[in-house]
């Protein structure tokens, strides 16, 4: 494995900044390092950011977050919605998911 140590180092997060370019010519020592150190590399464009290579781990912990305060969100707003179908006189039994994206866009607007 051929050592590259990225040059451009600004960020407070201790991100690496680099070009579009030098990542597509060391993509796999970038990747590398990436796995190794468990910091992201930020993707420039016209010193413009557009894109980032990061651990993976960082998106098992954001998905396995989000799922947790999903869950939490459903469980406290489950009495709240099955009220609120009584007084629609709509049994939930009888809810299909059809039915259900229906009221969420009708809810939000979007219908």
């Amino acid at each position: 494995m051929t050592s590259v140590r990225l040059s451009v180092n600004l960020s407070v997060h201790m991100n690496q900044l680099v070009s579009a370019t030098f990542a597509r010519n060391n993509f796999s020592d970038i990747l590398d390092q990436v796995v190794a150190e468990k910091k992201t590399v930020i993707l420039l464009r016209k010193s413009q950011p557009q894109a980032a290579i990061i651990p993976y781990e960082e998106i098992e912990i954001k998905e396995k977050n989000w799922q947790r305060e999903f869950s939490q969100a459903m469980r406290e707003t489950r009495p709240y919605f099955l009220r609120w179908l009584k007084k629609q006189k709509i049994n939930p039994k009888k809810l299909t998911e059809e039915k259900l994206y229906e009221l969420i866009d009708r809810a939000a607007g979007r219908n």
